[in-house]
């Protein structure tokens, strides 16, 4: 028969059971950080890409179907809305406030264009798309929210 001591359980004393979970709870603290990290991490890639992919195919599709007159949401092409749409559901929080699209010469120079009128051939169409971004992660030294941007030029056929 097999003899215990007082304050001995089956498995040894109690208090090595509250050790192991006193170890465990401090154990998880960082490791909850560092995978709220990298998982902020992945997001961040994925919403530089999507803004990027976002300002890239407007500049595109904008420099063929213009809009009429200085660009502004009410003057966009049913084109370019339809690609602002597809890229507003591969984005979550893009707004039409977060794109402008304009005309510019080669040295970047803003090209005025009248009502009615479009971008001139040999000119650029310039987008720049920003969107607001979230950390999920408590104690990282970045300011939180910030913005992604980017910005792409596609010249007029």
């Amino acid at each position: 028969m097999e003899t215990r001591t007082a304050g001995q359980g089956k498995h040894g004393s109690e208090s090595q059971r509250g050790q192991a979970l006193v170890e465990f709870s401090i154990a998880l603290i960082p490791f909850l950080f560092l995978l709220m990290a990298v998982l902020d991490l992945g997001r961040g890639i994925y919403t530089n890409n999507g803004v990027a992919q976002a300002a890239r195919e407007l500049a595109r599709v904008t420099s063929v179907h213009q809009c009429t007159g200085p660009c502004s949401t009410a003057t966009w092409s049913a084109e370019t809305l339809a690609v602002f749409n597809t890229q507003k559901n591969l984005i979550p929080g893009l707004a039409s406030t977060g794109v402008t699209i304009s005309c510019v010469d080669i040295q970047d120079a803003p090209v005025t264009v009248a009502a009615g009128e479009s971008c001139p051939p040999g000119d650029f169409i310039k987008v720049t798309v920003s969107q607001s971004f979230q950390l999920v992660s408590p104690l990282l030294p970045v300011p939180n929210p910030f913005t992604v941007s980017s910005t792409a030029h596609q010249a007029v056929p």
